[in-house]
């Protein structure tokens, strides 16, 4: 990460606050990348000048035998390019939460002293710096916009649950099984306590769902929500849901066949 500085100097609140904020980056893709596992501790691996910038290199603490560091450094590759996506494009990039694009946001604005930052990988030698600039502010910013609503429901488990404090309500952060991405879902007070039931846990929540202009499910205000099996143990047989068909329609085949058979 280097942080570019102006004519002044960055202020020790800026850059101290910088690295926090790459450091929940790094947390938040990580839960999404992974449901439980060891959770890197990330140590500052250097700082040097050079000229105007100051480039710091952070690195997880070893945990031997728990996690490997190549699995751990996961989070760091989906930060590069999740930075790369939105210097193109408004859209949650890939691992990514919608708090996590709104740092991202934040960490494009200049601010007391730091006129840009930019991320890249390092394994060994430096790689491609992306800039967050003005262009990736905008598209975070627009990536997380809703530009319209629609009725639905999110099945995923839960991963996250904080508290909106404003309007005392709770927000769970969902992994949604059928879009694999990331939504937050907005619960009303009357349903605090089974939200509160539901962290770690398998969920369906109906609502209204709003979509960006690219029509990803940035977020849910939830009005239904359920605890759902654990696994595929307590759903119906295909052919239960189908009813009786006649294997002449399906070539002989049982819908279970015919239906494996669809899908290559």
């Amino acid at each position: 990460m280097t942080l570019r500085q102006g004519r002044e100097r960055a202020e020790v609140a800026r850059f101290t606050r910088t690295l926090d904020e790459v450091v929940r980056s790094l947390k938040e893709i990580d839960e999404v990348y992974v449901d439980r596992a060891t959770r890197p501790v990330w140590i500052l691996g250097g700082v040097r000048h050079s000229g105007n910038s100051l480039i710091i290199r952070l690195t997880p603490r070893e945990a031997p035998l728990k996690r490997e560091l190549s699995d751990m450094l996961v989070p760091v590759q989906a930060l590069v390019d999740g930075a790369r996506t939105l210097e193109r494009e408004p859209a949650v990039p890939r691992l990514f939460q919608p708090t996590t694009v709104n740092r991202i946001a934040d960490l494009s604005a200049p601010h007391e002293g730091v006129r840009s930052v930019s991320l890249a990988t390092y394994n060994g030698r430096v790689g491609r710096r992306v800039e967050l600039s003005d262009k990736v502010k905008t598209n975070a910013l627009a990536a997380v916009q809703p530009n319209q609503t629609t009725y639905g429901t999110v099945v995923g488990r839960v991963f996250a649950v904080g508290e909106l404090r404003k309007r005392r309500v709770l927000k769970l952060a969902i992994r949604d099984e059928n879009r694999n991405e990331v939504v937050e879902a907005v619960t009303p007070e009357s349903l605090e306590s089974a939200a509160r039931d539901a962290w770690r846990h398998r969920v369906i929540v109906g609502g209204e769902i709003r979509l960006n202009a690219r029509g990803q499910a940035v977020r849910i205000d939830v009005d239904r929500l359920e605890r759902m099996p654990e696994d595929n143990s307590g759903r119906p047989a295909v052919g239960a849901l189908l009813g009786s068909v006649s294997t002449e329609i399906l070539g002989g085949l049982s819908v279970d066949e015919f239906l494996d058979r669809m899908r290559g």
